[in-house]
């Protein structure tokens, strides 16, 4: 199937909404997230990245009284970019076995509480309507320290030139992925850390799917782990990711590694 027809089919019949919700250490939001999450989707996938705190078995006991929510894991932890590809790439797993559909949405949500999930419905139905492959919120950052708002500008910048399309908060991880198109992007994709996001977005975009990232979106509340050497590491992977789509175009390539 090509990918305008396999858009096409976005708008043709309701697609399956899956959440990844990768989390490490928040035992005081995580059961809130996903009570909220779960009425928005048919199925979710939580990663405990391995917690040292009680958030594993809490998620534990929620998804034991929840139809449609698994729980996947480590022992220690390996950061984000490590969780988010362990998950996508059960779903990429189960699209080649026919179990899911290249059309299928694949939320991302972060287990903290920043993300706005009124804004999810929105979020999806634009998403269809457009017949999108990837839809980024934008965060609205005003209530962000000046540094970070500065850091994220000149980090989305740099992603913008080498996607080849305008990035304006390529750090967000509220996102929505066509899952065909999210599948594809895994064969280039390697993650380290936090950069999940930016290489995916910029991946996305060098190999032509459809990506938005202007949809503004609040922020309940400012959390954020990332460090100054995580933007150093963001700048670093971005040329690479790039440069990944471009020596190989479309061809499949090894599965990446998490480390």
């Amino acid at each position: 199937m090509t990918d305008e027809a396999a858009r096409a089919g976005l708008s043709a019949s309701t697609p399956r909404r899956i959440a990844v919700v990768p989390a490490y250490n928040e035992e005081t939001t995580v059961e809130a997230v996903l009570e909220r999450l779960h009425s928005f989707v048919d199925e979710l996938v939580v990663v405990d990245d391995g917690s040292t705190d009680a958030t594993r078995a809490i998620v534990q006991g929620w998804v034991a009284n929840c139809d449609g929510a698994q729980l996947l894991s480590f022992d220690r932890n390996q950061g984000m970019s490590a969780a988010y590809h362990l998950a996508f790439s059960g779903l990429r797993e189960r699209l080649e076995r026919g179990a899911l559909d290249e059309n299928d949405l694949v939320y991302t949500v972060d287990a903290d509480g920043q993300h706005e999930l009124s804004s999810l419905e929105g979020l999806a139905r634009l998403m269809i309507d457009e017949q999108l492959d990837a839809l980024l919120a934008r965060r609205d950052l005003s209530g962000y320290p000046m540094h970070k708002r500065l850091g994220n500008g000149l980090v989305s910048a740099w992603a913008s030139l080498w996607a080849g399309g305008r990035l304006r908060d390529v750090e967000s991880g509220y996102r929505i992925f066509r899952l065909g198109a999210l599948a594809d992007a895994l064969h280039y994709y390697r993650g380290y850390k936090y950069s999940e996001t930016v290489e995916v977005a910029v991946i996305l975009h060098r190999l032509g799917y459809r990506v938005r990232n202007d949809v503004v979106v609040p922020v309940p509340l400012y959390r954020s782990r990332t460090r100054m050497v995580d933007a150093v590491i963001d700048l670093a992977v971005i040329p690479r990711a790039a440069w990944r789509v471009r020596r190989r175009g479309r061809s499949p390539a090894p599965a990446p590694t998490t480390d």
